[in-house]
C-alpha cells in the first residue's frame, strides 16, 4: 500500500464517513422512537459518550497495529485467525450493505431534485456505485480528494444552516411525550443512533496508507469524534428550536423542512443536494474500507492472493472489484433493506472484540510499542465493552429474529475459513 494519506484524509473520512447520513434521517428517528426533546438530547449524548470511549480505546490499536484491515488485524494479533475471519466477515458484509442501503438512500433525494428521475431509483443507486467505483479504481489520491471535497462541502452547507435556524422563532414545547416506552424503544432509538456515528473508527483502514500513522490516527479518531459529536449536538438544539416535536418526529428529512423555513423552495432544493453529496462522501468511505478488508484477507492468503494486488496507482482493484460487486447484487436483489436492521448488531459486535484486543493485548504483549495509551484504561475500556454487551443483549431480548439473522451472516465466515484451511492443507 501506498503513503499518500494524511490527517486530512483521516478527518474527512471520520467525520464525513458519519455525519453524511446522521444528519439526515437519523434526528427523526430517534425523536420518534424516544418521544421527548430531553430523551432526544440523552440518547444522542449516550451515543457520542460510547464513540468518545471507543475512539479513546482503538486509537491505541491502530497506532500500535498500523495495517489495513482495521477490526481484522486486531483480532488477528489478540485472538488468532478464526476470530479475525468471522469479524472480517462481518465487517465486509456490513460494509456492503451500508453502501448499497446509502446509495439507495441518495438515489431518494436525486428523484426529489430531478423528477424526472423518480421510478428509476435503483438505476441512480447502481450508477453512483459505479461512478465512485472508476473514481478509486483510478487510484487512491483521486478517492481521497473526492472524500475531502464531499466532507468539506457537507460540513459548510451545515454550518451555515444550523447558524441560520436560530433565526427562526423557538417552536412550542411539547405537552406530553409523542414516542413509544420500554425496552423495544429504547433499542430502536439506539439503533438509530448507533447507525448515526457509525464511521467513528473509519481512519484504521488506511493506517497503512498514512505517511505518520502514530500521529495521524490518533489525531483522525479523537478529533473526529469531537467534530461528530459536536455536529449533532449542535443539528439537534437547532431542530428542537425550530421545529414543533411532533413535526421533527414525522418530517423525513427534518433539516429540509429547516432549510425550507429559511429560504422557501430554494433551501429544501440546496438541503436535498447537500443529502446527496452526504451521501456520496458516504459511499465512497464504505467501498474505500471494504476494499481494505478484502485485501487484508487476500494478503494473509486466508482468500485468493489476486485480492492483495495493488496497482500502481495506490489501489488494491481485485479487491475494489469484489467490493463494488457485492454492492451492486445487494442492490439490484433488493436485499439491502432486509438486512437493514442487523448492521448495528454486527456494527457493535466488532467494535466489542476491539475493545477486547485492547484489554488482552496490554496484558499479553506489553512489550509493543503504544504512541497512543488509551486514556483512563481499564476502566474506559471497560466501559465501553460493557456498553457494547448491553446493546446486544437488549437487542437479542427485543428483537431476537433479527440477532439470530446476523448471527447466521457471521456464521457463514465458518464454511469459507474451512475451505481455505483444507487448500492450505493440500
Amino acid at each position: 500500500m501506498l503513503r499518500l494519506l494524511g490527517l486530512g484524509f483521516g478527518l474527512a473520512v471520520v467525520v464525513g464517513g458519519t455525519t453524511g447520513t446522521g444528519v439526515l434521517r437519523s434526528p427523526r428517528e430517534v425523536a420518534e422512537a424516544v418521544g421527548s426533546p430531553s430523551g432526544v438530547l440523552l440518547v444522542w449524548l449516550a451515543g457520542g459518550l460510547y464513540a468518545l470511549l471507543g475512539a479513546n480505546a482503538i486509537a491505541e490499536l491502530g497506532a500500535m497495529l498500523p495495517q489495513a484491515g482495521g477490526w481484522y488485524g486486531y483480532a488477528h494479533r489478540a485472538f488468532g485467525e478464526f476470530v479475525a475471519v468471522v469479524v472480517a466477515w462481518g465487517d465486509w458484509v456490513s460494509s456492503c450493505v451500508t453502501g448499497a442501503l446509502v446509495a439507495l438512500m441518495m438515489s431518494t433525494y436525486v428523484a426529489l431534485l430531478v423528477p424526472a428521475l423518480a421510478g428509476h431509483e435503483r438505476t441512480v443507486a447502481l450508477a453512483s456505485v459505479a461512478g465512485l467505483g472508476l473514481i478509486q479504481w483510478r487510484g487512491l489520491r483521486e478517492a481521497s480528494r473526492a472524500q475531502e471535497i464531499t466532507a468539506l462541502l457537507v460540513a459548510g452547507a451545515l454550518l451555515v444552516l444550523l447558524a441560520g435556524s436560530w433565526w427562526l422563532p423557538a417552536a412550542p414545547a411539547p405537552t406530553k411525550a409523542l414516542g413509544g416506552t420500554g425496552i423495544g424503544s429504547l433499542v430502536v432509538a439506539f439503533q438509530a443512533v448507533i447507525f448515526a456515528y457509525d464511521g467513528w473508527y473509519a481512519a484504521i483502514y488506511f493506517a497503512e496508507e498514512d505517511h505518520d500513522p502514530a500521529r495521524a490516527v490518533p489525531r483522525s479518531m479523537l478529533g473526529g469524534v469531537g467534530l461528530v459529536i459536536l455536529t449533532y449536538a449542535l443539528l439537534n438544539a437547532a431542530l428542537l428550536h425550530a421545529l414543533p416535536f411532533a413535526e421533527l418526529t414525522s418530517a423525513e428529512l427534518p433539516l429540509a423542512e429547516v432549510a425550507d423555513r429559511l429560504l422557501g423552495p430554494w433551501g429544501r432544493r440546496a438541503m436535498l443536494a447537500v443529502a446527496v453529496l452526504g451521501h456520496l462522501g458516504v459511499l465512497n468511505s464504505v467501498l474505500l474500507m471494504a476494499t481494505r478488508v478484502l485485501f487484508a484477507l487476500g494478503r494473509d492468503k486466508l482468500l485468493p492472493q489476486p485480492l492483495a494486488r495493488v496497482h500502481t496507482a495506490g489501489t488494491p482493484r481485485p479487491a475494489l472489484l469484489v467490493a463494488v460487486a457485492l454492492t451492486v447484487l445487494l442492490l439490484a436483489t433488493g436485499t439491502a433493506e432486509q438486512l437493514l436492521a442487523v448492521t448495528s448488531i454486527l456494527f457493535v459486535s466488532y467494535y466489542a472484540v476491539g475493545f477486547a484486543a485492547v484489554l488482552w493485548l496490554r496484558r499479553t504483549a506489553p512489550e509493543l510499542p503504544r504512541p497512543y495509551r488509551t486514556w483512563g484504561f481499564p476502566v474506559t475500556t471497560w466501559l465501553a465493552l460493557l456498553g457494547s454487551a448491553a446493546f446486544l443483549v437488549s437487542n437479542a431480548v427485543a428483537e431476537p429474529a433479527n440477532t439470530l439473522l446476523a448471527a447466521g451472516l457471521v456464521a457463514g465466515s465458518y464454511p469459507v475459513w474451512r475451505l481455505v484451511k483444507r487448500r492450505e492443507a493440500a
